[in-house]
């Protein structure tokens, strides 16, 4: 798997604030919610970051589970590791979607939350979840179609612009509708899916779309012909709106629960 971002320790040490947004605590408590996991269970976490939903999974399957969990950035698993210090049953290993390392018919439920925006070759990725799945076993995808995304703006020509260059950073930014064909031809039956919406009027840096700001003026800076003063006046742009109370940013993620077929032995 080919990732279009590197997570090095700043990035890894901005994700690890931005996880505890209230907007992905909700995120974090529909994903378990559907994963639906029970005591003992053997759980894949596919790109576990900072390690928040990998010790929530913990505390679900106790001591008598095991999860695998995984990431392309090793300044990730460093503060995964750390958080999930109190969970032996917890192997966090690097490693990338395209090669799980887990056997065959291995595992009972599987997550991958913001993962496959990253991916080059999905039917591939989504072929090898399928592979480590037990017949019965039941896999969450959460991710993002950024044509969801709105953000208001004073000026919407440069906000489109800004958008366009930083959807860049993903290998497909509007992955979340190809799912239901690559879920089908891996033989994974998609039982339910439904939007996971962020709102948010302000950008603070404990909110997700706040602690975007800074990194898109960052990123899209010196590409597609926008330069650093006129990403930084983009910037200055939404905290004026929020000082004059008119921010707005919402932006869907999508959840997919989906089974594999067959019937698992311990059913």
């Amino acid at each position: 798997m080919a990732n279009a971002i590197s997570f090095d320790e700043r990035a890894a040490q901005r994700l690890d604030r931005q996880y505890s947004a209230p907007s992905l605590v909700e995120q974090r408590r529909r994903t378990l919610e559907a994963m639906a996991l029970r005591t003992g269970e053997s759980v894949l976490d596919i790109g576990c970051g900072p390690g928040y939903l990998t010790a929530d999974i913990a505390h679900a399957i106790g001591v008598r589970g095991r999860i695998v969990a995984i990431d392309t950035s090793q300044p990730m698993l460093d503060i995964a590791r750390s958080r999930c210090a109190a969970y032996p049953q917890v192997e966090l290993k690097l490693a990338d979607a395209a090669r799980l390392p887990c056997e065959d018919a291995s595992i009972d439920a599987a997550a991958a939350v913001q993962v496959y925006l990253f991916v080059d070759e999905l039917d591939a990725a989504v072929r090898e979840l399928a592979r480590v799945l037990r017949p019965g076993a039941r896999a969450v995808i959460v991710d993002t179609d950024w044509d969801s995304v709105v953000w208001h703006s004073s000026d919407p020509a440069r906000m489109q612009r800004m958008l366009d260059v930083w959807t860049q950073r993903y290998t497909d930014a509007h992955v979340a509708r190809r799912f239901p064909g690559a879920l089908d031809r891996a033989g994974l039956t998609v039982e339910h899916v439904d939007a996971i919406p962020i709102v948010e009027l302000a950008p603070s840096e404990s909110s997700y779309s706040g602690s975007q700001v800074s990194e898109l003026a960052r990123y899209v800076a010196g590409k597609e012909g926008i330069d650093a003063d006129e990403a930084a006046a983009w910037s200055q742009d939404q905290h004026e709106m929020a000082a004059r109370h008119e921010y707005f940013f919402a932006l869907n993620r999508y959840i997919f629960v989906a089974r594999k077929h067959g019937v698992s032995q311990t059913a």
